[in-house]
């Protein structure tokens, strides 16, 4: 005679199983979430960085396809550079930001507005490069008293004048805007380059290491920005071509 089980149903999960299951399934997430939170970190530190690049890049181009044209052209006895007053070609002092205005003939100025007409020299444009308000500022006489940003997050802008004591057209030595014409240095006509630097920074705070030692532009002390952005320094020559026989 054969006897019959009652069918109790599938079997549950013991307590120790589910809390086996339960650490599992936190330790997996806990992992999924430090890869999330990795890739997030590195993806807006690829951005940060190409935008950093990308501003240094532009702000050099800007500059240099400006500053190369400065006193152009030489047969109207346009100097390169306006010296003197506020808005004048100074240095900062420090490692406080310089200020370049140069001068060229042309129908409009940096920010494209009309240069006015003036009988001497006639559709000069004169246009004052500074820092303001975390950008590389661009103020043309075209508009006067209205700058305008060029590009955002350059923080510092430093410079000197290559100065030709020779009369070959080559620079022999690279001062600062007050040391021009004193000292035994040659004047303004006898500059015929400059040397920039530019101190760019990234948009937003990194999830880095500070950078420590400070940022050296030229001959200026060390800038300590002191916070966790991303700090790069560009620094080109540019050649006056209007200046060089």
């Amino acid at each position: 005679m054969k006897t019959h089980l009652p069918d109790s149903g599938p079997a549950g999960f013991s307590l120790v199983e589910i809390l086996v299951a339960m650490t599992l399934g936190v330790v997996l997430l806990g992992g999924a979430l430090t890869i999330y939170t990795s890739s997030k970190d590195g993806y807006r530190l690829q951005e940060n960085i190409a935008g950093l690049q990308e501003n240094g890049r532009f702000a050099i181009q800007a500059l240099r396809r400006n500053m190369e044209m400065a006193g152009f052209p030489l047969i109207l006895e346009i100097p390169p550079f306006v010296i003197g007053g506020a808005n004048g070609t100074v240095d900062g002092g420090g490692n406080a930001s310089d200020q370049i205005t140069i001068q060229y003939r042309s129908d409009t100025d940096c920010l494209g507005a009309g240069t006015p007409t003036n009988a001497a020299a006639p559709r000069v444009a004169v246009n004052r490069y500074h820092i303001g308000n975390g950008a590389l500022r661009c103020e043309g006489n075209g508009n006067p008293g209205a700058p305008e940003s060029l590009v955002d997050n350059v923080i510092n802008m430093q410079a000197l004048y290559g100065i030709d004591d020779d009369s070959d057209g080559t620079a022999n030595r690279y001062v600062r805007a007050d040391q021009v014409g004193t000292g035994g240095v040659p004047g303004w006509n006898s500059v015929v380059s400059l040397r920039l630097a530019l101190l760019v920074s990234s948009d937003s705070n990194i999830n880095t290491t500070q950078q420590a030692g400070g940022f050296e532009l030229l001959d200026a002390p060390a800038i300590n920005p002191g916070d966790d952005r991303l700090y790069r320094v560009f620094t080109t020559t540019i050649p006056l071509r209007n200046r060089i026989p």
